[in-house]
C-alpha cells in the first residue's frame, strides 16, 4: 500500500453503479414517501419486486446508463493510472491483499483455503474497501487541522501572554524612570 499516496487513493475514479443500483437510486425516495411505515429492508424488497416487474424496454434505459458510465470509467482509471504513475497490476494486487487483511480481521471469519475465492468477489467490495481507506485518510486529514488550528490557538494565547507581559514590564520600567527622575528633581530642588 506504501506505493499508492493518499492522494492518488482519495481521486481514484468510482466504479459505475449497476443498472439497479441506478433504478434504485431514481425511484428511492418516490418509494420511500408512499412507505413511510416501512423499514430499510422492506423498502428494498418493494424496490427489487419494482426492479422484476420492469420490462426489458424500461431496463435497458439503465442498461444503456450503466455501459456509459462504464466507459467513462475505464477512461477515467487509465487517466488516473497515468496520472499518479501506478501500475494497474500492482493496484489489483494492492486491493486484494486490502481484501485479504479485511478478512483476517473479520470477526468469526473462516480463513479461505482457495485463492478463487478472492477472485469472486465483488468489484463492490473494492470500491468499499477504498472508501474506507479514503475515509480513513480524511479523518486523519482532519485530526492533523484540529491540531494544527489547536496548536495555532495556543500558539496565538502565549504570543499574547507574552506581549502582555512586555507591555506590564515596560510600564513598571517606566514608572521606575519616572519615580527616579522625580526623585532626581526634589534632590536637585533641596539643594537650592
Amino acid at each position: 500500500m506504501d506505493y499508492i499516496s493518499d492522494d492518488a487513493i482519495q481521486n481514484m475514479p468510482k466504479k459505475p453503479q449497476n443498472p439497479y443500483m441506478l433504478y434504485r437510486a431514481e425511484v428511492y425516495d418516490e418509494v420511500k414517501k408512499k412507505n413511510q411505515d416501512k423499514s430499510m429492508t422492506e423498502l428494498t424488497q418493494v424496490i427489487s419486486q419494482m426492479w422484476n416487474d420492469l420490462d426489458k424496454k424500461k431496463k435497458e434505459k439503465y442498461e444503456n446508463e450503466k455501459e456509459k458510465a462504464q466507459n467513462q470509467y475505464k477512461k477515467d482509471y487509465q487517466a488516473w493510472l497515468k496520472k499518479y504513475k501506478l501500475d494497474e497490476d500492482k493496484v489489483k494486487d494492492c486491493l486484494k491483499e486490502l481484501k485479504q487483511e479485511k478478512k483476517k480481521h473479520k470477526k468469526g471469519s473462516k480463513k479461505v483455503t482457495k485463492a478463487a475465492k478472492d477472485d469472486d468477489e465483488s468489484e463492490d467490495e473494492d470500491e468499499q474497501r477504498i472508501q474506507q481507506i479514503k475515509n480513513k485518510n480524511s479523518k486523519k486529514e482532519q485530526q492533523k487541522d484540529v491540531k494544527e488550528t489547536k496548536e495555532t490557538k495556543e500558539t496565538k494565547e502565549t504570543k499574547e501572554k507574552e506581549k502582555q507581559k512586555q507591555n506590564q514590564n515596560q510600564k513598571e520600567k517606566e514608572k521606575e524612570q519616572k519615580q527616579q527622575k522625580e526623585q532626581k528633581e526634589q534632590k536637585g530642588n533641596k539643594k537650592k
